[in-house]
């Protein structure tokens, strides 16, 4: 062990020799999220060496500290939109832990999908009142519901309402057609809005990230239509 250390510059080269092994194993990995990870470990332990060498070498530390801030940018990216995307497939319409193949669905999808989707997607804050949908009118995106709430009215009926975790426009999405009701802000609402039709070419192209996000929808969209048929079932007298 110290003949193998002495051969290659000692002990303090230590840290240099650990971050690049780390370097050089993050580059067979091909899940962005570990791939980052490595990244950042093995940029810290070549800061340690850096610092331990001596000498002028402040650029390279420098430069190391820019590119651990890159990858701790892009990995805060990904945790933060795999929580908004937790949130929409399992949030208040679906009930905490009551749909596995949601909740799997939203897993499956890896994070070069996930970056996929946060390129895709525009993050807005609207005012309340705010229209996210147009009775009768066409849907150029597609929402899910981040914070805050919604109104849903028919013929300016009130028949529903939207809470955070759930979607708005994917009749529209799936089918193409107009929408089927108005939806407002009914106070201060947050979205991820992803474009139809960008969110239609990448699922085109990519047959899993297809096949979660409409398995996503779909069990989005049973879930509503089971509420909707228990708001209009009779309720039954109880017993005295």
């Amino acid at each position: 062990m110290f003949d193998i250390l002495e051969t290659f510059g000692g002990w303090y080269d230590l840290p240099a020799h650990i971050g690049y092994v780390l370097f050089a194993v993050s580059m067979f990995l091909t899940n962005i999220f570990w791939l980052r990870i490595l990244l950042i470990i093995s940029l810290v332990f070549q800061i340690v060496y850096f610092a331990m060498a001596g000498g002028s070498l402040y650029t390279g530390i420098g430069w190391n500290l820019v590119f651990i801030l890159i990858n701790a940018y892009r990995l805060m990216a990904l945790v933060q939109a795999r929580r908004a995307l937790t949130k929409a497939t399992g949030g208040h319409l679906l009930g905490a832990g009551a749909d596995e193949a949601v909740v799997d669905a939203a897993n499956s999808l890896d994070d070069t999908q996930i970056e996929e989707l946060i390129r895709l997607g525009e993050v807005y804050d609207l005012a309340p009142g705010a229209p996210l949908t147009t009775e009768g009118q066409p849907v150029d995106w597609f929402y899910f519901v981040t914070a805050g709430h919604a109104v849903v009215t028919v013929d300016g009926v009130e028949v529903a309402r939207i809470h955070p975790g759930e979607f708005v426009g994917e009749v529209s999405f799936l089918t193409g057609i107009a929408a089927t009701a108005t939806v407002r802000a009914s106070d201060r609402l947050s979205v991820l809005a992803l474009d139809r039709e960008k969110l239609s070419r990448a699922c085109a192209e990519d047959a899993r990230l297809s096949a979660a996000v409409h398995q996503v929808i779909g069990n989005a969209l049973a879930r509503k239509l089971v509420a909707a048929n228990q708001r209009r079932a009779p309720r039954v007298p109880q017993p005295a």
